[in-house]
């Protein structure tokens, strides 16, 4: 009877301190973690969310970069600390949908490890090629010179489980030719070899390749994205170039441990959809080649379970295994 009582006790006091500590959050500054180095599009989006954000929430809002392992230091450095809405993580959907089958001894299980709080923006991917050593017009025709270059095509990616490595390896199955992945630590020397004729092909995010296209250093045959970039109007979509199954969204998003207070959820919840909304910040976004990806609180749910099955489906298409 005794130990009913201590136990009936807790549950009181619970139910009594969860509204209480949701009333006084944020009462101190929030980190805000990127699980990657500083500069790629990772820590520029949480960089432009971080001083509105602070403005909704009352409270400064410290961006801390924590890279490794392809985003896993700062996965489980988030995960491992308190669920109390102190530290927020920017997620990526490959970390989401991809890590976990890449890395099968961390244990990873985004959907069940952590709660979206807010989706942050989409980096649409631009299929590149130098136009002087792989003179092509559309994406046709480069499938077409893959299908009748004897050794086959060469493309630039990021490493094994990189979007430039899922996109690219998908666009070989589903156009039925053969290319040759070449791995590099990232966007700056892969671009680099691809303008100096190293490597026919890559899939590179808009932001760190858009000036080269501009530039006429590289030309864009196609971009990942759900309709054409007011930057680049005249480069297709992959629809529209005849390959919808490549329609992946890479997308970003802001997560909390779980067990994080449903109080506190909410109250992120509708603090990042009204940063997300603003003019200013989607303005911010479009400047630099990325999208301000807006999902109504009440959808992130079902909108993160799907779009992980989807690249799931896309890595186990493409035979991505475990390193």
């Amino acid at each position: 009877m005794a130990l009913k009582k201590i136990l009936a006790a807790c549950l009181a006091a619970a139910s009594l301190s969860a509204p209480a500590y949701a009333d006084n959050w944020p009462s101190k500054p929030i980190t805000l973690l990127v699980p990657f180095s500083a500069g790629g599009p990772t820590d520029f989006i949480a960089r432009l969310v971080a001083d509105p954000l602070a403005r909704e929430l009352g409270q400064q809002v410290i961006v801390q970069n924590k890279p490794g392992a392809s985003g896993n230091v700062g996965y489980q450095s988030v995960l491992n600390g308190p669920a109390d809405g102190y530290t927020l993580m920017h997620n990526t959907v490959g970390m989401q949908a991809i890590n976990p089958l890449m890395y099968p001894s961390a244990k990873m299980h985004p959907l069940n490890d952590f709660v979206p709080v807010g989706t942050t923006g989409a980096m649409p991917n631009l299929l590149v090629v130098n136009p002087e050593r792989t003179p092509v017009g559309s994406l046709g025709e480069l499938v077409e010179r893959g299908r009748g270059t004897a050794n086959g095509l060469s493309y630039a990616t990021f490493g094994p489980g990189s979007s430039p490595h899922v996109y690219g390896a998908l666009l070989q199955k589903l156009a039925k030719f053969q290319a040759v992945g070449v791995a590099y630590k990232g966007s700056a020397n892969a671009v680099t070899d691809v303008i100096g004729g190293q490597v026919d092909f890559l899939f590179d995010s808009m932001s760190t390749s858009i000036g080269q296209v501009q530039a006429g250093r590289l030309k864009a045959l196609a971009i990942t994205a759900g309709e054409r970039s007011p930057l680049l109007p005249g480069v297709p979509t992959l629809k529209e170039a005849g390959y919808p199954g490549l329609d992946l969204k890479f997308w970003f998003s802001l997560q909390v441990p779980a067990g994080t207070p449903p109080e506190v959820v909410q109250k992120l919840r509708g603090a990042i959809a009204r940063v997300v909304a603003s003019d200013a910040y989607r303005n911010a976004m479009q400047e630099r080649g990325a999208e301000a990806l807006q999902v109504p609180p009440a959808e992130l749910d079902a909108f993160f379970k799907r779009e992980t099955a989807q690249w799931t489906e896309a890595a186990n298409a493409i035979g991505l295994k475990a390193e």
